[in-house]
């Protein structure tokens, strides 16, 4: 049946891609009259005191439309109140000047129907617009919203120009806006918290600074639920004496009677039921209690919070991941209807989509299998040369498919494979795009440009088939790290190290944590202490710091420190300066002697000549054979331009995995979580090092010369073969000398082993 409506529909596509304009803008709508069914403001005009804004769940990122074509899915929460009393959905934007305004449009449905449709037309600053809902439009629980920009070049017609077209809707201003206060009591409503001037989501824990107090300790289940109830990628959580201004939500956690608490805490444990409780207080600021007398008690409330009203909170922010990504950690087909994609005729120069897959953490990527993109797809008569699909993995392209036939052309489960070496452990972004010129796109005249032909279309039976993969941890792998909380995702304690207890650092840990038990899906059973850990323990660390690059890194084996620029000192190793480098005197002697007095090229023998000549060509031709590390280039950055480092090693005497996150001062510490945690940069996290850049604010990542492995605990033949598989495609030059060795054993066994078991004759 399904192979039966396929062919129907791939039949139907070049009927589909040769539609009118109105069919092809099927989503279209008369723009609203902004005198009567939209109000357009400006952000400057201030906010309406009337109405409290819902903010929408998703971060800045997700709400960029970029290309000619693009779609966003936004989504906020109502109770029932906030139903029955409608309000105002506010859309505040800024657009690219390179936009054309003549025919810019940005199309809003709500829960599948059309909504309203305005002209994008803000390059010089932001503009807003309130659009009036029905009651009836509306859902209690999550709503969604759905957003189409399309939108031209002003003067440049080229594929290339597509890419400076972009829409950006400002989150901290943008939401719907409601009369109606959310109850005291209501742990819903925290989904309705603001952004502060940052655009993060602050929970801010009233607790002191003083970490050997009990109730910041306690705190830690309690943020790493509220994030996993929020579901936001941009959490920030600070520590203070008193609550917070603005859009957050401040926390308070202990006994009314413990006298180690700060007063403001005291007080509002006072008047606060026992158990988590949550009221609204002043400028969009939510005032969260838990209130209990000891840590034990504290966890029974926590539990019943979790498994009562939060429950459904957690499974929906739970669902709505699931719905949005492709788990890789099962194998087999999935289609990109499953995971929100929707069909629909495309008539511009560049098409787009994009979707994420989640690999385990113990997942190995090589060369033993591929992910095999299958497309379902159609292209119209009359392209010109250059008609082609990318695909880009991690931001890397690794494959390609010519799409030019003057005819048009039909795909149908078209196989393009895509290399498992591109993927890594966490979230993986999968873009898809196809490049689609028309030789009339060279006169670049807008009055000329034809919609009502699509050039493109891209079904939702489009699969993707993730093969079995081979499991086996890797070290150090952040990556990992950052996409599935390894290795701190089991039910093991591990520890979260601050070098001192201020609130700078003990924020910068707890925003850490809460974006690794997102990454988890769970909170992490983590211990809060001072200080630096015991080599000797076997407990997994997290260890924050700020003042430099910590000694307990800088002395493991195989740590390679930045250079700082060249300088007239003595570029040699000396004795006098290895001291806490694990290097002997005598090692460094020998190795500045041999320095000093090696040979010029012409002085050697020709037998030291021919050796050099060998290992620099096998170190040639291990780089050719080495593709593992193409599009991964190493860098060097000026110590001078670090703004915050992550670096995971293993414990030099125990079995532990220690991973730094380290600043030169406490100002730099908070600046670099921050941009360590932002969804773009976070996933995009690998290797063995990260740094982010303080020229910049850019991502650096710098990979190991070699990885260690864990305990492989897939043991079944089928894993270990795949293993090996792998193995060998990291090692091509072995396996090209095993290849080597087998056929030239093949060629011994024949020529001069088979001659003298003599001849058979056969009568």
């Amino acid at each position: 049946m399904r192979s039966r409506d396929m062919l129907r529909r791939l039949s139907g596509a070049a009927f589909l891609i040769c539609l009118s304009a109105s069919a092809s803008r099927g989503g279209d709508f008369v723009p609203a009259d902004l005198g009567t069914t939209s109000v357009e403001t400006t952000i400057q005009a201030g906010p309406d005191l009337a109405r409290q804004l819902v903010a929408f769940n998703q971060t800045a990122t997700a709400m960029r439309l970029e290309g000619e074509d693009a779609s966003r899915e936004l989504t906020f929460y109502l109770s029932a109140d906030q139903v029955t009393t409608a309000g105002l959905l506010r859309l505040s934007y800024t657009n690219a000047v390179s936009v054309m305004p003549d025919d810019a449009v940005l199309d809003v449905e709500l829960n599948g129907k059309p909504l309203a449709a305005f002209p994008i037309r803000s390059p010089n600053g932001p503009a807003t617009h309130d659009i009036p809902v029905a009651a009836k439009d509306l859902t209690v629980g999550w709503n969604q919203v759905r957003l189409r920009a399309r939108q031209h070049h002003r003067i440049d017609c080229s594929v290339q120009a597509t890419y400076e077209l972009w829409t950006q809707v400002d989150p901290l201003v943008s939401g719907f806006l409601t009369s109606a206060r959310p109850k005291d009591g209501d742990l819903a409503s925290l989904l309705s918290v603001g952004r502060n001037g940052d655009g993060a989501t602050e929970i801010r824990v009233v607790a002191g600074s003083d970490a050997s107090q009990t109730p910041l300790r306690d705190s830690l289940p309690l943020v790493q639920t509220l994030a996993l109830v929020l579901g936001r990628e941009d959490l920030n959580v600070s520590i203070g004496d008193v609550g917070g201004s603005g859009p957050g939500i401040d926390l308070y956690l202990g006994d009314p009677s413990d006298v180690k608490l700060p007063q403001p805490a005291r007080d509002a444990l006072a008047t606060a039921p026992r158990g988590l409780f949550v009221r609204q207080g002043e400028n969009g600021r939510y005032i969260v209690t838990m209130r209990g007398s000891n840590k034990s008690e504290l966890q029974l409330l926590l539990l019943a919070a979790v498994n009562g009203p939060l429950l459904p909170l957690i499974r929906s922010n739970k669902r709505a991941m699931t719905e949005t990504r492709i788990d890789g950690d099962i194998s087999g087909t999935h289609t990109l209807s499953s995971i929100g994609y929707q069909t629909m005729p495309f008539a511009g120069r560049l098409f787009q989509t994009s979707f994420d897959v989640l690999m385990p953490s113990d997942f190995y990527p090589g060369d033993y299998a591929t992910v095999d993109l299958n497309l379902d797809a159609a292209t119209a008569p009359g392209l010109a040369s250059g008609t082609q699909l990318l695909v880009r993995v991690n931001e890397r392209a690794v494959a390609s498919l010519v799409l030019y036939d003057p005819e048009g052309t039909t795909l149908k489960d078209k196989p393009l494979k895509l290399p498992l070496r591109a993927f890594h452990p966490g979230v993986n972004h999968v873009r898809v795009l196809a490049e689609l010129p028309l030789a009339s796109d060279l006169a670049c005249d807008p009055t000329a440009r034809d919609e009502a032909r699509s050039r493109f279309l891209l079904l939702e039976e489009t699969t993707v088939t993730i093969p079995p993969l081979a499991r086996a941890g890797r070290l150090p792998d952040l990556a990992a790290f950052a996409g599935t909380s390894f290795p701190f995702k089991g039910s093991a304690a591990f520890d979260l190290y601050v070098d001192t207890a201020t609130p700078a650092q003990l924020g910068s840990a707890l925003t850490l944590l809460t974006r690794l038990a997102m990454s988890a899906g769970h909170p992490l059973s983590a211990e809060l202490k001072i200080g630096r850990p015991d080599p000797r323990q076997p407990t997994n660390a997290l260890i924050i710091g700020a003042g430099g690059e910590p000694l307990e890194l800088a002395s493991l084996p195989g740590h390679k420190g930045d250079r700082l620029p060249s300088s007239s000192t003595d570029p040699l190793t000396t004795a006098s300066v290895t001291a806490g480098n694990g290097v002997s005197d005598s090692q460094a002697l020998l190795d500045a002697f041999q320095i000093e007095t090696r040979l010029e090229q012409n002085q050697l023998s020709l037998k030291s000549r021919v050796l050099d000549w060998a290992a620099r060509a096998s170190t040639t031709v291990n780089r050719w054979l080495d593709y593992k590390d193409i599009g991964r280039e190493d860098v060097t950055i000026d110590p001078r331009d670090r703004l915050i480092s992550l670096r995971q090693v293993a414990s030099a005497e125990s079995p532990a995995v220690w991973t730094f996150v380290n600043a030169a001062d406490e100002t730099m510490l908070q600046q670099g979580v921050a941009a360590l945690t932002k969804p773009a940069i976070w996933t995009a996290i690998e290797g063995g090092e990260a740094v982010i850049r303080r020229s910049d604010l850019e991502l650096v990542n710098r990979y190991p010369e070699s990885y260690s492995f864990f305990p492989i605990t897939d043991t079944s033949p089928a894993n270990l073969r795949r293993l090996a598989a792998a193995w060998l495609s990291d090692n091509f030059i072995i396996y090209v000398g095993l290849v080597l060795a087998l056929m030239g054993g093949f060629g011994w066994w024949v020529g001069y082993a088979v001659p003298r078991k003599g001849v058979r004759t056969v009568e």
